[in-house]
């Protein structure tokens, strides 16, 4: 299958789980390397027909039921030692197996979809032998329809994953990580009415007077209706008991965005996590067509010259960036939720209350924790040094990955902003191309700014976003600088004498640091040591002391990480710049981000 066809086609769209009923596919699957991408092709490599060469007499290149052995969720790279390195085509294949109760309820209920919570990177989907999708969209939630007529009680679902560097792609061809290939997330069936909600997102939220017990606020919930039904004489009814708000409201088109006003509510705030049940309801003739529930939550934030503000309040971002990579000697994706509760957990420790989860979208759990924990969030997708913006695929990819990522997010409380690019080099189109991104995103959730990390050099002792000439800064609401002082230029010795140039727009230090390897001390003057990392630490740390109009930081990261770029004697395939070492061993710099978290206030008083 050429990728011209795959990226012609669609998936059915952003689908919300909330409380629908579905149908697990996690476990184990048959799995198949191809990395010639021979399969597909011809009769013979049709893996998606699930032949038998020998039940079925014929000269056929493949068994679904003798591939390997590998779990869902996770990466192909750490299950297997020959999949470490191995960047192709990987072919999955399943059984689903339904009783006979299970086949009439599925076909009954209306419409089913197989929803992907996240894959990378490419896919192509056959069920029974029939394609139901293609989507290029890394990372990201997809959802395919199936007939309810195909469901069978022995069904074959087969996944060809394609997840080849390429320099159209997003991200590109070179990046430093390791960019696990595969089913990184889980799968399941997913049950929907015929006419359904596929989305509802409560944001925007205006604080119009505050109070001893909260704030009177307003909102908007953006809500999709799916589905063939003439909604001419259908009401949507959204709900929210504990406040006693009620309200209905006629659907004039499939895609609306409802205000709500006058909400007496306590305010989601960090470390303090208020949320609400809310249910939203359609209907016709008085009854129910469907009817969803989810937590949801209030919080305004605000952005004015140099200062950034949550719930009206001055905000000092307390922050940790990390990779979606488990902890453990292997690495790789995490398999389960408790492997995404360990790292968060492990943040916390440090008193943040900011996560980076850079350098693209996560699992949704990852925002469901941070909106039950009270962390503020920066989500952001992979664009990444260099990037073909010209190129139309490109393009498509940039603003499709940009208004996916939003459409999952932006109904979640813990979201401070979302970031579209990661020091990225100047390249024809870029400006056109991610402005045309960025103001899609703006249009979808006004309420929340929007960033990117940038590379400012050092020159004349301080780092200047702004007198650097980037041809998105003037998109971006506020600014991530990720600048390596001690570690790169300058060199430690000049670090006391160093500033910070925050500009004309709320500023926070998203990346800096140094590679400090398990077990090795040496001088705080030479590089590779755990020592020096810590010197370096303190020297960054007293910077961003002396500029008063910071608003806050982000230590590069939080555990060591794997990287193929990374290949001395020290690294070994990982970057060494964690807090942590791969299985969470705490290096000296952890004790000193933690000590000054501790003497940060989350809402500092003005001077």
């Amino acid at each position: 299958m050429k990728d011209k066809k795959r990226n012609s086609a669609k998936d059915a769209g952003y689908l919300q789980l909330n409380d629908r009923p579905s149908y697990s596919l996690d476990g184990k699957w048959g799995f198949f390397a191809d990395n010639m991408g021979a399969f597909g092709l011809k009769r013979s490599r049709n893996v998606f027909e699930g032949l038998n060469p020998k039940l079925d007499n014929r000269a056929i290149e493949y068994d679904v039921d003798a591939f390997s052995e590998i779990s869902v969720p996770g990466d192909w790279n750490t299950q297997e030692k020959e999949y470490l390195l191995f960047e192709g085509f990987g072919w999955y294949a399943k059984r689903v197996k339904l009783t006979a109760k299970e086949l009439e309820a599925w076909q009954n209920e209306g419409r089913v979809f197989l929803r992907l919570d996240g894959v990378n990177y490419a896919v192509d989907v056959w069920w029974n032998g029939e394609p139901i999708g293609s989507a290029e969209m890394p990372f990201l939630p997809l959802s395919f329809e199936i007939n309810p007529e195909k469901l069978k009680e022995e069904n074959l679902l087969v996944i060809r994953v394609d997840a080849r560097r390429l320099a159209h792609r997003i991200p590109s061809e070179r990046y430093d990580w390791f960019n696990y290939g595969g089913l990184i997330r889980s799968v399941r069936l997913v049950s929907t009415p015929q006419t359904f909600i596929r989305e509802a997102s409560y944001h925007q939220t205006q604080i119009l007077e505050m109070n001893r017990s909260g704030a009177t606020v307003e909102g908007k919930c953006s809500l999709f209706i799916d589905g063939g039904e003439d909604l001419s004489e259908c009401m949507l009814r959204i709900e929210i008991p504990e406040i006693g708000f009620f309200r209905e409201k006629k659907v004039t088109k499939r895609g609306m965005r409802l205000k709500l006003k006058d909400l007496a509510v306590e305010l989601w705030e960090p470390g303090s996590p208020r949320l609400y049940q809310a249910q939203v309801t359609l209907l016709k003739g008085g009854e129910v067509m469907d009817s969803i529930a989810q937590k949801i939550g209030f919080k305004q934030v605000e952005w004015e010259g140099t200062e950034l503000r949550v719930n009206r309040k001055p905000f000092y971002l307390k922050g940790i960036a990390l990779h979606e990579e488990r902890l453990g000697a292997q690495g790789g994706k995490p398999r389960s939720p408790r492997d995404i509760r360990k790292l968060i957990d492990l943040a916390q420790e440090t008193g943040c209350n900011f996560l980076r989860l850079a350098h693209y979208p996560y699992d949704e759990q990852w925002l469901e924790e941070c909106d039950e924990r009270g962390l503020l969030v920066w989500d952001e997708i992979p664009v990444y040094w260099e990037i073909t913006y010209k190129d139309e695929r490109t393009k498509r990819l940039i603003y499709d990955l940009a208004v996916r990522m939003v459409e999952g997010s932006r109904g979640h409380p813990c979201i401070l902003c979302h970031a579209l690019a990661n020091e990225t080099w100047d390249r024809p189109g870029r400006k056109s191309t991610m402005g045309q991104a960025f103001r899609a995103i703006k249009k979808m959730d006004p309420g929340i700014p929007s960033t990117a990390a940038f590379n400012a050099p050092y020159s004349g002792k301080a780092y200047d976003v702004e007198s650097v000439d980037h041809s998105i800064y003037e998109f971006v609401d506020v600014v991530g600088l990720n600048e390596y002082g001690g570690w790169y230029s300058p060199p430690l010795q000049e670090l006391p004498e160093a500033n910070i140039v925050v500009g004309s727009k709320p500023l926070f230090v998203t990346e800096f640091g140094a590679a400090g390897p398990l077990g090795v001390s040496g001088k705080e003057d030479e590089l590779w040591n755990l020592d020096s990392q810590k010197a370096i630490y303190e020297e960054q740390i007293a910077l961003f002391g002396r500029c008063r109009e910071l608003s806050g930081w982000t230590p590069w990261a939080l555990k060591d990480f794997r990287s193929t770029l990374r290949a001395n004697g020290f690294q070994k395939g990982w970057n060494r710049k964690g807090l942590v070492g791969p299985n969470g061993e705490k290096k000296p710099v952890f004790e000193v981000v933690t000590r000054e978290f501790s003497q940060k206030e989350t809402f500092p008083e003005k001077a």
